[in-house]
């Protein structure tokens, strides 16, 4: 999912940052990433050795375990990580809302989307149409 991706990234940075204490169970915490974000030694880890870090002396026998508490909202998280996103069209209370405002930029792009999916008779939830979004260059 794109926020396990996002939360491997940022368990990553703290690896390479010592601050995990090299634990093989990974944990982030709801805004743990901010400070990390507001280092730019730190902010400017590409993802490729994010991930390199937490696989490095693995074998194809071990597994990553670990938690987030990542919420992936509007205007505050910027994703580092995933480029693209497949999905369906979510209720509209729904966190996955946040999660495709957040990619999206804004709420008003949603809506709009969402607008345009309502005067085409897209089917939503679960068992409806599935979208792809790209998310916009900054």
């Amino acid at each position: 999912s794109s926020r396990t991706l996002e939360s491997l990234f940022w368990c990553g940075v703290k690896r390479i940052a010592g601050l995990d204490g090299g634990s093989d169970d990974l944990r982030l915490g709801q805004e743990e990433w901010i400070p990390l974000l507001n280092d730019k030694d730190k902010s400017n880890i590409s993802a490729a050795k994010a991930f390199r870090a937490l696989i490095e002396g693995k074998t194809d026998d071990d597994m990553l375990r670990g938690s987030t508490s990542l919420m992936i909202i509007p205007k505050k998280y910027e994703f580092k990580v995933v480029e693209n996103l497949i999905t369906n069209f979510h209720a509209p209370d729904s966190t996955l809302m946040l999660l495709v405002s957040a990619f999206l930029g804004s709420g008003e792009k949603v809506q709009s989307v969402y607008e345009e999916a309502q005067d085409r008779d897209y089917k939503f939830l679960s068992y409806g149409d599935v979208c792809l979004f790209t998310r916009p260059r900054r």
